[in-house]
C-alpha cells in the first residue's frame, strides 16, 4: 500500500532505535479456497517514548538519508520479525533492496546472514518506482537466489509502481496489489490481470491477491483463480508483538 511519507524528528528515531521501541505485525496468508494459512507476513512496527504507534514508512524514510543506520535498523527488526514468529508455515519478510546496495559478498551481510531458514522464508521485494530501483531489486532478486531463499515481487499492479518484466520473471511469487480488486470493473484492468495470472499459472508461479477485506473480495480472488488471498477479512488472525 503506498503511503505519504511525514518527516518525524532526529530524536524520535534514535529513541527507536537505541530503546528498541520495535515489534511485528504479523498477517495471515491463507490458501483461497480452503483458507488454510499458508504462512505469515511479518510487517515491522515502530514505537515513540509515549508507546504512540510511528507509521514504519515514516521510519524508513528517515533512513534512507542513512545507509549504516538503515542496516542496523533492518537488522533489529528482522532478528525480531524471525524470533517471534508463528512457528508453522512459510514466514514472508520485506527487504529494501537498499539494505544489501553493491555488496560485494551479499551471504556475508549481516541482515541476510539472519535468513537461515531457506526451506521457510520468501523475501518480499517491493515493487519499483524508477528504473534504478528496478535495477536493485533485481540484483537483490538473484542474489537471494543464489542462497536458496525464495522471493516475491510485492504490490504488483499498485499505484505509483512500475512493473519491470526481468524481476517478474526471476520471482518465485506474485503478489498482487489491493488495487486490482477496485479495478476489476474496468474491462481492460480486468484482462491484465487474467493476463498476468494465467503466465504465473504456466510459470508454475504461486500467486498471492491481497487488499482482501470482504466476503466479496474473497469471492472474486476465488474467481479469478489466485493460489492465495491476504487481508483485513483475517484481522482477527493479526498476531502483534512488542519488544
Amino acid at each position: 500500500m503506498n503511503h505519504q511519507a511525514h518527516p518525524i524528528s532526529t530524536h524520535t528515531l534514535l529513541d527507536i532505535l537505541e530503546q528498541q521501541r520495535i515489534g511485528a505485525e504479523y498477517q495471515p496468508i491463507k490458501h483461497v479456497h480452503t483458507l488454510q494459512t499458508v504462512g505469515h507476513e511479518a510487517l515491522a512496527r515502530f514505537y515513540d517514548d509515549k508507546q504512540q504507534a510511528v507509521a514504519p514508512q515514516d521510519v524508513f524514510a528517515a533512513l534512507h538519508a542513512s545507509p549504516i543506520t538503515l542496516v542496523q535498523a533492518e537488522q533489529l527488526s528482522k532478528r525480531w520479525q524471525i524470533a517471534n514468529a508463528p512457528a508453522d508455515g512459510l514466514l514472508f519478510l520485506n527487504l529494501d533492496p537498499d539494505v544489501i546496495d553493491n555488496e560485494a559478498s551479499p551471504e556475508q551481510h549481516p541482515v541476510l546472514r539472519l535468513l537461515d531458514q531457506p526451506n521457510r522464508m520468501v523475501v518480499e521485494i517491493i515493487e519499483n518506482a524508477s528504473i534504478q530501483e528496478a535495477r536493485r531489486s533485481l540484483w537483490l532478486a538473484s542474489c537471494l537466489a543464489g542462497m536458496g531463499i525464495k522471493t516475491a515481487l510485492d504490490d504488483i499492479g499498485g499505484n505509483g509502481t512500475m512493473l519491470s518484466l526481468p524481476i517478474l520473471c526471476s520471482v518465485d511469487i506474485f503478489k498482487f496489489d489491493r488495487a486490482w480488486l477496485r479495478a476489476m470493473h474496468q474491462p481492460a484492468q480486468k484482462r491484465m490481470l487474467c493476463m498476468l495470472l494465467d503466465y504465473a499459472r504456466q510459470e508454475k508461479r504461486t500467486t498471492i491477491l491481497e487488499g482482501i477485506e470482504t466476503a466479496a473480495d474473497l469471492a472474486l480472488a476465488r474467481e479469478l483463480g489466485v493460489d492465495w488471498v491476504q487481508g483485513y477479512y483475517f484481522k482477527s488472525e493479526f498476531i502483534h508483538t512488542r519488544a
